[in-house]
């Protein structure tokens, strides 16, 4: 079995760059830094370490459990620093009395600016500001290039790695039935979608099970799942209990605020 079998074949593009640069380290001994990375392809890159000797893989995402994180490669001899991972921190500070600033306003708003999602982190929203993670580089240019972000005037403040102030995602539980734990089921429900226009996102290759495209409907969902749809959100699959007397099945989700 190649090692490719274990991966979809939409990520092997992504398997052999996670080579490459394994194999570059490895050779020439020298350090090489990712951009951020999501959850799925961290994996991958661990999945693939054996393939080279020699190699460490280090991850930093500006605090402990972020989501997003850049991979270091280095020569197993070397000492890693936190200035290694390149990272840095923005405060955006707005008055939101009259709209509030959601997650996807302040995705919106860096990659209006011409921005790749790979280039920044995590973003942590808190009452009245949000913190975004991202790569030092591009500090300057973010905060030239924002001033509103969904009509509100901002303003944006390096701070420290240290003040960033980690937040608990805000779920929005739902309880739901569906005939069977299949993702076109649950989406259909989640998003009060009829099952064809679920399928549409999925055949897409638009919906992801822990990070990771799924793009067969009859992939069964368990409990932990976390299932995105873009133009959607995302949502965790909370439990997944017994059925109802007609023989449907119970889910709780939480959807992601």
């Amino acid at each position: 079995m190649s090692l490719y079998d274990h991966f979809r074949k939409e990520e092997w593009p992504f398997v052999e760059r996670a080579i490459e640069l394994l194999t570059l380290v490895e050779s020439k001994q020298v350090s090489r830094l990712t951009d951020f990375l999501d959850p799925r392809q961290l994996f991958i890159f661990q999945s693939v370490h054996s393939q080279v000797s020699g190699v460490q893989i280090a991850a930093d995402g500006g605090y402990d459990g972020a989501e997003r994180v850049r991979v270091l490669l280095y020569p197993e001899y070397w000492t890693v620093e936190r200035q290694d991972f390149q990272l840095a921190m923005l405060e955006i500070e707005a008055d939101q009395r009259f709209i509030k600033l959601e997650h996807r306003d302040v995705m919106g708003a860096f990659l209006h600016i011409g921005l790749k999602r790979e280039k920044f982190g995590d973003i942590l929203l808190a009452e009245g500001t949000a913190q975004v993670v991202l790569a030092a580089e591009i500090v300057d240019f973010v905060r030239a290039q924002i001033s509103h972000i969904h009509r509100v005037p901002v303003q944006l403040t390096e701070r420290s790695l240290e003040d960033i102030r980690p937040t608990v995602p805000a779920l929005i539980e739902k309880q739901v039935t569906v005939a069977s734990p299949r993702i076109d089921a649950l989406i259909g429900e989640v998003y009060h979608l009829s099952r064809a226009k679920a399928l549409v996102p999925i055949r897409a290759g638009k919906v992801k099970v822990n990070w990771k495209v799924a793009e067969d409907p009859s992939h069964q969902i368990e409990a932990g799942d976390i299932l995105s749809v873009a133009g959607f959100g995302r949502f965790q699959v909370l439990e997944v209990s017994g059925t109802t007397r007609t023989g449907r099945q119970r889910i709780k989700v939480g959807i992601f605020a």
